[in-house]
């Protein structure tokens, strides 16, 4: 059997591990968010920093503490942590960055910019999610992030970076990069949703286990069978993962049904 990534991490409160590199991007990541603030001239709004540093932060504690080590034991330890790193991080992260500091940091008209405005157009993001999510599931791919460092930290890029990118259109954090309308979005949101609960059910329901890795641990963690484990993953990804896609769709739809009324004329006490 190959080794375990993390096998000299034990899953306790004790495991955190700092990784240099993950640390030393967080920190410059932090720094072009500082800056971006004070060359942007945005109006302060505490909740801002807040709602990014809770994403960052939330992100940054799945790939260092003791979950990672989990991880690496259990499927469903590690479909929480792609939780934390592609639904609940990314949109946190997007709603702390003003327009303006993502104006000054992508000029309308630079190279980064016009790149920009193709990756996140919805159905490029949403492919790019999708399609993302169900290759690193593929058996062999997957059991190849478990066992090789490269490619483990290949996986866990892609699912930040398609995370960013799926949540772009809904957060529509730069407006001039943001053209799709309240209706849009909704659809976005409902039709995105089917292929990623297909692939939670398919864990959920699954009879054998899909992973060999996982069969094959020596020591479990808690008593569980793999094909338990299997079971609690799907049960993550199709509830957990979803959580964030049911509050920004009732959030959306509140919103547009509020303006609808106020457009029409429509108040509350009418």
């Amino acid at each position: 059997m190959p080794p375990v990534l993390h096998s000299g991490h034990p899953v306790t409160w004790s495991a955190w591990h700092f990784e240099p590199t993950a640390v030393g991007i967080a920190f410059v990541v932090l720094g072009l968010y500082v800056a971006g603030l004070r060359h942007a001239g945005a109006p302060f709004e505490a909740w801002r920093p807040a709602a990014f540093l809770a994403g960052g932060g939330l992100m940054l504690a799945a790939l260092l503490s003791p979950l990672d080590a989990a991880s690496d034991r259990l499927l469903s330890m590690h479909m929480l942590q792609h939780v934390f790193l592609t639904s609940i991080g990314p949109p946190l992260v997007l709603l702390g960055i003003p327009a303006q500091t993502l104006r000054w940091l992508l000029p309308q008209g630079s190279p980064g910019f016009k790149a920009a405005a193709l990756l996140t157009m919805p159905f490029v993001a949403a492919a790019a999610f999708i399609l993302n999510m169900w290759l690193w599931h593929i058996p062999p791919i997957y059991e190849a992030a478990l066992t090789d460092l490269n490619v483990h930290v290949a996986m866990h890029v892609a699912f930040m970076a398609t995370g960013l990118l799926f949540w772009w259109p809904i957060v529509a954090p730069y407006p001039e990069l943001s053209t799709a309308g309240p209706g849009a979005r909704l659809l976005y949101l409902f039709v995105s949703g089917f292929p990623m609960g297909l692939l939670a059910l398919l864990l959920l329901s699954s009879e054998v286990i899909i992973y060999d890795f996982y069969q094959d641990q020596p020591s479990r963690l808690w008593g569980l069978s793999a094909l338990e484990d299997q079971q609690i993953a799907g049960v993550i990804m199709g509830s957990l993962g979803e959580v964030a896609s049911f509050v920004a769709f009732t959030l959306i739809f509140v919103r547009y049904f509020l303006t609808d009324r106020e457009e029409l004329g429509i108040t509350p006490n009418a």
